[in-house]
């Protein structure tokens, strides 16, 4: 495979990953939801045995978590993607505007160093090619 650019081989390395790991997505899946049913039930239960009221607020917790594991994929990967996608996008373009000014820059040095060269060839070491060549 050729890649043009890191962001090219981070997406095809993702584009990868995401079906192999569906295996470990599930397993996730199933421990989340086991762990909120007995954290949920635990919480339960102590309530009930000191005989005071349940406090709903404190269970929506493992329901938040669980349904960010169950949705890991679409919700948290997709957010996320969704949030940082102009910031790639920007960067690209500062990538690409930082290499043509550098191509610029390098031909204008290239082209100083040859005017160098042909004014006085003897005294003209600009680059270590040619002061080796001297020697």
């Amino acid at each position: 495979m050729d890649f043009a650019s890191l962001h090219e081989l981070l997406r095809s390395t993702y584009d990868e990953m995401m079906p192999l790991c569906a295996q470990m997505t599930g397993i996730a899946k199933g421990i989340a939801g086991l762990g909120a049913l007995f954290y949920i039930a635990l919480r339960v239960w102590a309530s009930i045995a000191r005989a005071e009221a349940i406090d709903v607020f404190p269970l929506l917790r493992p329901f938040v978590l669980g349904f960010c594991i169950m949705f890991f994929p679409t919700v948290v990967l997709g957010t996320m993607n969704a949030v940082l996608s102009p910031v790639v996008q920007g960067t690209e373009m500062m990538v690409h505007q930082q290499e043509g000014n550098l191509a610029e820059l390098t031909a204008k040095r290239d082209k100083l160093q040859e005017e160098a060269y042909l004014r006085n060839p003897e005294t003209a070491t600009l680059s270590p090619t040619r002061s080796s060549m001297k020697k």
